[in-house]
């Protein structure tokens, strides 16, 4: 059970693609959307140079980090054109990808259950993970191909962006933002990306993610690796459809920001940024109606009546609105209510209590363990059992440390507790009759 507990990050994002179209509207806004929407400079990243693909320009980044990428985004940049949305096209490389079986998933589900999963799919990244998917994975088939990066690669290319005065609006594999009369969204495409160091080959069917193989050019020198290469790419040669992107010119007149949209990912602070300037043109509206009503109010008295039945209509229009927000809010608190039993469920921590376990015993022998519900029963042998006890006592992960049974001087049996579990106190809280 504690593989199933969700952080809040998670949460979030389960909840919120969970909820009707309509209600994750109004609660989220269409921030994604409208960002791609206002995109005019898209800048790609391709063997230690950055392109401006409008422009066609193109110059040598002098790092890795992404404060030498945001600055040399800043000069290919027309200086009237800085505060506009910029799309970012990064390496193939930057992007994790993983393909699992989920058959019988609704399209409208797909991100939510991929994103619950992602401790499991991806154990060995402890940070919090952004993802992207085409839904329509759900209707093509049960394998579903979903492209990750970490939260915390976003931020840092916003805020090196926004030192430069820059808007970081979209992040996107570049090999992915291809559209042309050889790679369109109807019917299976296949694009080879390249650059010196690595080779990229996507197969995408109707705009849907369907392979991704990544590798480094030094393994294909190997022939064993190259032989494998040759066979799992041979299958799709026979589609039509194919295009081989390896040095910049390949790049310039083939790419649309509004080419595998769902594919984009969005660093936090451009959502925020988007929604604070939303609030902001609700507030001026707000002032506008407000001013009305003032200007209104203070027309002679032959116009009380009819000033009257308006300001009635605007109140009747308000309460109808706040009804549905309201309503709203109780889908939210229900979804709450319903996953808490999930998210609140104690995590016993087992691998951090078995390494210490195995530090405190070291070099005795344990012959025997038990965990359930925070409660660990420990068996084994040791010339010193009373010096076991007394080290877990003294450790803070433990407590109700006891011997629970008699112990001889080579045999011991020991009681102990986890100290950060209180089932006691979850099933109260969740299973107050039982």
């Amino acid at each position: 059970m504690s593989s199933l507990a969700i952080n809040n990050s998670q949460w979030r994002a389960q909840l919120l693609s969970s909820l009707p179209v309509a209600v994750r509207t109004l609660i989220q806004g269409a921030s994604g959307r409208d960002l791609i929407k206002n995109i005019s400079i898209t800048l790609l990243v391709h063997d230690g140079h950055l392109l401006h693909i409008e422009s066609e320009r193109s110059v040598k980044l002098s790092g890795d980090d992404v404060q030498s990428l945001a600055i040399a985004s800043r000069s290919v940049i027309n200086e009237e054109q800085r505060e506009n949305p910029v799309l970012l096209l990064l390496p193939p490389g930057e992007f994790v990808t993983t393909t699992i079986q989920m058959p019988g998933i609704a399209k409208e589900n797909l991100a939510a259950a991929l994103q619950i999963q992602s401790e499991t799919v991806l154990p060995s990244f402890e940070e919090t993970l952004a993802l992207a998917i085409n839904p329509k994975s759900a209707d093509h088939n049960t394998e579903h191909t979903a492209l990750w990066i970490t939260q915390n690669r976003l931020s840092e290319l916003f805020s090196a962006f926004a030192d430069q005065g820059l808007f970081l609006a979209a992040i996107k594999p570049r090999l992915l933002n291809i559209s042309s009369n050889n790679t369109n969204e109807i019917g299976i495409s296949n694009i080879i990306d390249s650059d010196a160091n690595t080779v990229t080959y996507a197969v995408l069917d109707n705009g849907v993610l369907q392979k991704w193989l990544h590798i480094n050019k030094s393994d294909l020198e190997q022939e064993v690796f190259s032989e494998q290469w040759e066979k799992a790419i041979a299958s799709d040669k026979v589609n039509t459809n194919n295009l081989e992107l390896s040095i910049e010119k390949d790049y310039f007149g083939l790419t649309g920001k509004n080419f595998n949209q769902e594919y984009c990912f969005f660093p936090r602070g451009a959502l925020l940024a988007k929604r604070r300037n939303e609030t902001g043109k609700r507030y001026i509206v707000a002032a506008v109606v407000v001013a009305a009503m003032l200007f209104i109010g203070a027309m002679p008295f032959i116009a009380q009546s009819l000033e009257f039945r308006s300001l009635a209509a605007t109140l009747e229009s308000q309460r109808q609105m706040a009804s549905t927000a309201r309503e709203d809010q109780s889908v939210v608190v229900s979804f709450e209510n319903e996953w808490g039993l999930i998210n609140d469920f104690p995590q016993q921590r087992i691998r951090d209590a078995m390494f210490t376990l195995q530090n405190i015993l070291s070099p005795d022998v344990l012959s025997s363990l038990e965990v359930s519900e925070g409660l660990i029963k420990i068996q084994g042998t040791s010339t010193e059992p009373q010096a076991i006890l007394q080290r877990l006592e003294q450790d803070p992960m433990f407590t109700e440390v006891i011997f629970s049974r008699a112990t001889n001087n080579s045999r011991y049996y020991i009681d102990l507790r986890l100290s950060t579990v209180n089932f006691d106190a979850y099933m109260v809280r969740h299973f107050p009759d039982e």
